[in-house]
């Protein structure tokens, strides 16, 4: 039993220092660059964002109570990940602002463009204020859809919340991909941050997994929808991870997005 208890926990601290690491890997990328060239700010204010909401998952007794091992690694591990995210956000807006490729961070954009909705100069023409206004709106529209399939004990409010964090994760990587699409080519550090969420992800499935079989009397009610989320977080990764894999084989120095010799 103990040793069940101990693999659970050591799946969700593995699962945050993935988190740890992204931040980690996207900081030694500006620091190798000195550019922010190539990252999304949608995704890494997203991101941010969602650790932000983690860390109150504690306050409002949402997140896991570990078994076996101190409680005070992963609060610790969470404030860490909090601090070094909006650190690491305030570095990109301050000191690499000018190197952002904007005009490539526009995921969400060419939906207003087709609605005609968009003023034909001024700073909402195009920008991340505009593609941020779309990837937010469609977060708050999921998560209300993901709250009517999610089920809880919980109020309104808490189970709200939990959707709209959990929807939040799921997309926030979507306007990143959107730019490896269009850059085609992607430096090793910078693919970390996916690769290192995919494994954020993995850790948590198979917790998921695994719990049935440790406490064999418990059964989650939210078991299998938190299955289903994270498989689909993993499937909305997996074009990336595909030719992740196919560079590291080859052992190409940057991931190549399609085919190489197009």
């Amino acid at each position: 039993m103990w040793f069940g208890q101990t693999f659970l926990d050591a799946l969700i601290l593995c699962s945050d220092l993935c988190t740890c690491g992204t931040f980690v890997s996207l900081a030694l990328n500006l620091r190798k660059k000195k550019s922010g060239a190539g990252l999304s700010l949608q995704s890494l204010s997203t991101v941010v964002a969602a650790r932000c909401l983690h860390l109150l998952s504690h306050w409002l007794r949402l997140h896991y109570l570990p078994a076996m091992l101190p409680w005070v690694m992963y609060a610790f591990l969470d404030m860490f990940n909090v601090m070094a995210g909006v650190g690491l956000l305030a570095t990109f807006v301050l000191q690499f602002f000018d190197t952002y490729e904007r005009e490539k961070d526009d995921f969400g954009i060419h939906i207003f463009e087709r609605l005609d909705v968009l003023p034909k100069t001024g700073p909402l023409r195009k920008g991340p204020a505009v593609a941020a206004g779309f990837l937010y709106l469609t977060i708050v529209v999921l998560a209300l859809l993901w709250y009517c399939v999610r089920r809880s004990n919980h109020s309104f409010a808490v189970s709200y919340f939990c959707c709209f964090y959990e929807v939040m994760g799921a997309v926030a990587l979507i306007p990143q991909l959107w730019m490896f699409q269009k850059d085609k080519r992607v430096s090793p550090l910078l693919a970390n941050f996916v690769v290192l969420t995919a494994l954020n992800r993995m850790f948590t499935l198979v917790f998921w997994i695994a719990y049935p079989r440790v406490y064999i009397w418990r059964y989650p009610d939210n078991r299998g929808i938190q299955m289903a989320s994270e498989g689909l977080n993993l499937l909305i990764l997996s074009d990336f991870l595909y030719y992740w894999a196919r560079s590291q084989w080859r052992g190409d120095r940057e991931v190549i997005i399609g085919d190489p010799d197009v």
